[in-house]
């Protein structure tokens, strides 16, 4: 993606002021809309009979289609969208008709019908409110649901006075006076009217269609001739599936607990001479839906849910962050839908926090489909040779990070922080430091430990420490406080030298066989030694060990098992922390250093999405370490950091990040405890370059900090 595309939506000041009031909103909304209702519970069942049908989905097709003609529908099964339109066309030609009015259809603007009709004399008219101020400024849509959110009523305003020639100011009612009644000719001049269907009844042959305003119903009745085009992954087997759909539709999408409109549709409405024309699109569905890897991508509702809580589509928008289906599932469906070379860039603008699986009305791992996609991307020069001969190569690897340390004395500044690098790397530090790469590393420190005699318990449980590269090479007094900690509380710790990167790095950037080189290599160092637990102070890690290396490496039942084994007994921190809770009395407020401090938490993505961990680091802090903890808005949500994402894009990186301090400087508290190191370095850094004289310190340091002061 053009980095100036990207400064030009951030530097756009009322995109992002609509997003921000917007994604400060909906969660609201959303959960007022679900009061009473199981939202895992429907989503479960939502996302059960969408994954059956897939797997029946050529059967289903065939059962609509019996079903809707027999209702007296005409059905037009289209495999390409040239296809798709050439029927669509076909169908107004017979008519006569030169005047197409439309509801809302996304699929519509997946083929680009506007265009081709229109380059064949068909006039278009777009009825819906959003869809008409976009097909004014020829533009498509900036969300699945909201078309039109990027719009301010100046814009709308000179559009709707270039359309009327006349004079529109920018008063909203105004504004709808004038779109009601120019669209009103349109509903009683048009010829053919065409709509999508947000879900189809196989046993029946009818449609549903809900909407919010009386469009879709004039668009489907006041013509003659109604042309329903659909994906055929909208299929469901009966109306009890239907309506699953249509109740969790307007709660995840807009926060509404039910639309203004909901039609069903069976054959032709309105009386002899009516025709219903069903145009059923494939383009690529059905062979997508046969794909193990990425078939549950077709679950999708389009709620678009993904783009209204993720942390990129607020930054840019869906022009930037999508092609025509826009937010995380638009990143998935792109590549199928509309050529690799249009997802090759977006593809890339994920940041993997996950929030999108989180809301997904059909369960779909919209972020894993993501990562998993980069793998068929190309691959910037020199990645290779970073992961696949850098990374994989533990001593090399290692060789250059001390290297590293090096290099970086040049541009350290009071306390050692990075203010500023040479040319082109200084845009990674603007408006924020970064920690030093330490001198000692903590797998020196933990070697030199080791070579001293040491009692050892058989009564506690022994546990191998897996640090993670950031904390083992910049942060190893987080790593000492961790050992510390878990010693303290009980536990008989151990470093394995040989353990190296995790992989999600490359995996992250696409490199899947270096990924999975890598998994194989920590997976064996972590099964030598025996241990009751793996315990990691990196979510990311815990993720990678917990769930990645099972699924990297399931096509081989041997390395699947040795995998699930490592998984088993993986633990984050704050894990294994709070199971010794309460070993120790709670210091009083304002108590010694450590306890009895007010902190603010800050969820990091991939443990609390990742690995569904966020009551123990609480517990951890309240129980353990003697803190009162002050809640921020938005406290689960991304920090900018994503691992190397701060580095390709440090410009969406550093507004993320605003966004993250604003809500932490809200809370009034002078330390942020985190379960993270790169949330640590990405929160320190932006904190410290604002001079906002806010502590960022990880959990294991807190209680580190803790058991130190009650033991004197």
């Amino acid at each position: 993606m053009a980095k100036d595309v990207i400064r030009q939506k951030i530097n756009d000041a009322f995109l992002r002021r609509a997003l921000k009031n917007f994604a400060a909103a909906y969660p609201v909304a959303r959960a007022r809309a679900f009061e009473g209702l199981d939202f895992e519970e429907l989503r479960g069942r939502i996302s059960a009979f969408k994954q059956a049908g897939l797997r029946d989905l050529p059967e289903l097709v065939a059962r609509f289609t019996a079903s809707a003609e027999k209702a007296g529908a005409m059905v037009h099964l289209c495999a390409t969208p040239e296809e798709a339109n050439r029927t669509i066309h076909g169908i107004i030609a017979a008519k006569g008709a030169d005047f197409l009015v439309k509801s809302k259809a996304m699929t519509s603007e997946e083929i680009e019908l506007n265009h081709y009709l229109e380059e064949r004399g068909v006039r278009c008219l777009e009825t819906d409110l959003g869809e008409w101020i976009i097909q004014l400024a020829g533009e498509r849509p900036s969300h699945m649901v909201m078309p039109a959110i990027h719009k301010n009523r100046e814009d709308v305003a000179e559009l709707f006075s270039r359309a009327t020639g006349r004079e529109c100011p920018p008063d909203i009612p105004q504004l709808v006076r004038v779109a009601r009644e120019t669209l009103r000719s349109g509903f009683l001049a048009g010829q053919v009217g065409l709509s999508g269907a947000n879900v189809a009844m196989a046993d029946s042959g009818a449609i549903g269609i809900i909407t919010n305003e009386g469009n879709g119903r004039l668009v489907t009745t006041l013509p003659r001739t109604h042309i329903a085009l659909i994906g055929v992954e909208k299929i469901v087997p009966s109306l009890a599936e239907a309506l699953d759909v249509i109740d969790i539709l307007p709660k995840n999408a807009t926060g509404q607990k039910i639309t203004s409109y909901v039609s069903f549709i069976k054959g032709p409405t309105g009386g002899e001479g009516r025709e219903l024309h069903i145009v059923l699109l494939d383009n690529g569905r059905l062979r997508l839906a046969a794909d193990p890897d990425f078939s549950e991508a077709l679950k999708c509702v389009k709620c678009g849910a993904c783009a209204n809580v993720c942390p990129i589509y607020e930054i840019v928008g869906g022009h930037v962050f999508g092609h025509i289906y826009v937010g995380g599932i638009g990143l998935v469906l792109t590549p199928f839908f509309h050529g690799f070379d249009k997802a090759e860039e977006i593809l890339k603008l994920c940041i993997g926090c996950k929030k999108c699986n989180e809301v997904c009305a059909s369960k779909i791992d919209i972020e894993g489909l993501i990562v998993d996609l980069r793998d068929k991307v190309r691959k910037p020069v020199g990645q290779k040779f970073l992961f696949g001969t850098l990374m994989k190569n533990r001593k090399l690897f290692h060789a250059a990070l001390r290297a590293a340390y090096l290099a970086q004395k040049p541009f350290q500044g009071e306390g050692g922080r990075i203010r500023h690098l040479p040319l082109i790397l200084n845009r990674e530090t603007a408006n924020r430091s970064l920690p030093p790469i330490a001198e000692k590393p903590f797998r020196d420190i933990a070697h030199e430990d080791n070579s001293k005699p040491k009692t050892q318990n058989s009564k506690r449980e022994k546990v191998l420490f897996y640090s993670g590269c950031l904390a083992d090479f910049v942060f190893p007094e987080m790593c000492r406080d961790t050992v510390t900690s878990l010693e303290t509380l009980g536990y008989e710790m151990s470093f394995p030298q040989k353990q190296t990167c995790c992989g999600i790095p490359a995996r992250y950037s696409g490199e899947m066989e270096v990924a999975r080189d890598l998994a194989r290599i920590n997976t064996d160092v972590l099964l030598e030694e025996e241990a009751d637990y793996v315990v990691t102070i990196c979510p990311t890690c815990t993720m990678s060990l917990r769930h990645d290396f099972p699924k990297l490496l399931s096509a081989d039942p041997a390395w699947r098992e040795k995998a699930e084994r490592l998984a088993a007994k993986t633990f984050n921190f704050s894990e294994l922390a709070a199971r010794k809770i309460p070993p120790i009395p709670p210091l009083s407020k304002g108590g010694a250093e450590g306890g009895g401090i007010s902190v603010t938490y800050h969820d990091a993505c991939h443990l609390k999405r990742g690995c569904g961990v966020y009551e123990e680091p609480r517990r951890v802090l309240t129980e353990l370490v003697g803190a009162e903890i002050r809640e921020m808005a938005d406290c689960d949500k991304c920090c900018g950091f994503g691992g190397s994402y701060s580095i390709k894009y440090p410009e969406i990186s550093r507004e993320v990040l605003k966004n993250k301090m604003e809500n932490i400087a809200a809370t009034g508290a002078r330390t942020v405890a985190v379960d993270c190191p790169g949330c640590k370095l990405q929160i320190e850094g932006g904190l410290e370059a604002a001079g906002a004289g806010i502590a960022v310190e990880h959990s294991a340091t807190l209680l580190a900090r803790r058991l130190g002061a009650c033991r004197t």
